[in-house]
């Protein structure tokens, strides 16, 4: 038996990056659930950003940054844009924009010459495709000047005196439209869940997350033993963003008395953990399509700690973050983070 306390093996499990886990769960009742979190109308992508380097657009969601026309990767800039996708196209708004997982741009599709790829040839589309907005107003979260590049078919920022650098030689060509990009639409981030479990161990409650833009976040929640048993629970839940970058909040091992407790009887647990992740202020954007997976075991006895459970969960969680991250650009897998937050 290992002798690793439940302090280190968090510290020295997260990140959870390659390998799936096969210990098993704690015995006794479990119930656990996954919920797709509504997205917002229509759906967006975030983490779409400026390349100060060639001026083109690209997607920063990855630890690699694609291939850049001025040399090496993109180098990401100013606003964070969130771009809707899967819609048809109307009269202000045009459809068959693609991200190309060569260069992780983004490049129009509409034409059977894919235009030119740093990475070389032409763009490869992957992933979604995005329907953006054109010739609107501009505000305080729409920016303009964005264009079609009639060279390389890539979107660029045309709002400088310089064009950047264009993989066809030179700076890029506007053509077509002026899209207008919507960016830093960030609200307070909330998501809650119902838990219970069956038979012999009967307790019941809910779990709330709340997240701010600054990485300020509340893990809270209530269960409540309606049955005669003294039962020790734990529970661990994780939001996943489609990107695959995960974020992990947990209780281990709390009592909650049933009936055999005469004096001193304390049936419910309560939590309000209020505590600041940076990792969340720098994916902000993507927890508004995160999905929230959740397990809650109950036991008479503890006889293993929560780093079986725990691990339990890892390998559910990382399997559903290679299925969200294959239906990103590009297919490619993003770092997975995971820190248990701790609270007896």
């Amino acid at each position: 038996m290992s002798k690793t306390n439940r302090r280190d093996f968090l510290i020295k499990s997260a990140p959870l990056v390659a390998a799936p886990f096969f210990l098993p769960i704690f015995s006794g009742s479990l119930m656990a659930g996954t919920i797709p979190q509504p997205s917002p109308a229509p759906d967006m992508q975030a983490d779409w950003r400026y390349c100060e380097k060639c001026k083109s657009l690209f997607f920063d969601g990855f630890p690699q940054k694609g291939r850049c026309a001025a040399g090496g990767g993109h180098k990401a800039e100013g606003l964070v844009f969130q771009l809707p996708y899967g819609l048809p196209e109307i009269p202000k708004a045009q459809t068959n924009w693609r991200y190309c997982d060569k260069c992780e741009v983004m490049f129009f599709d509409g034409f059977p010459d894919k235009g030119r790829c740093p990475g070389g040839g032409g763009h490869n589309a992957r992933g979604f495709v995005f329907r953006l907005p054109h010739d609107v107003a501009a505000d305080g979260n729409n920016q303009n000047q964005w264009r079609y590049c009639g060279k390389c078919h890539g979107m660029f920022y045309d709002g400088y005196p310089s064009k950047g650098a264009c993989p066809a030689g030179a700076g890029h060509s506007a053509a077509g439209f002026g899209f207008v990009l919507p960016h830093d639409l960030q609200q307070d981030y909330h998501v809650g869940a119902r838990l219970n479990t069956d038979g012999w161990a009967p307790i019941s409650g809910n779990m709330d997350i709340v997240a701010k833009p600054n990485g300020d976040y509340v893990f809270s929640g209530h269960m409540h033993n309606a049955g005669g048993l003294n039962i020790r629970y734990s529970l661990a839940a994780t939001l996943v963003t489609p990107s695959g970058q995960s974020f992990g909040f947990g209780i281990h091992g709390h009592r909650i008395d049933g009936t055999e407790t005469v004096f001193g009887r304390n049936r419910d647990h309560n939590w309000n953990d209020a505590k600041n992740d940076p990792r969340i202020a720098k994916n902000f954007a993507q927890l508004q399509r995160a999905t929230l997976n959740w397990r809650l075991v109950a036991t008479a006895t503890i006889t293993e700690t929560i780093q079986n459970y725990v691990q339990n969960l890892g390998k559910e969680t990382f399997l559903k973050m290679i299925q969200a991250a294959n239906a990103t650009p590009g297919a490619k897998l993003a770092n997975f983070y995971m820190n248990f937050l701790i609270a007896l």
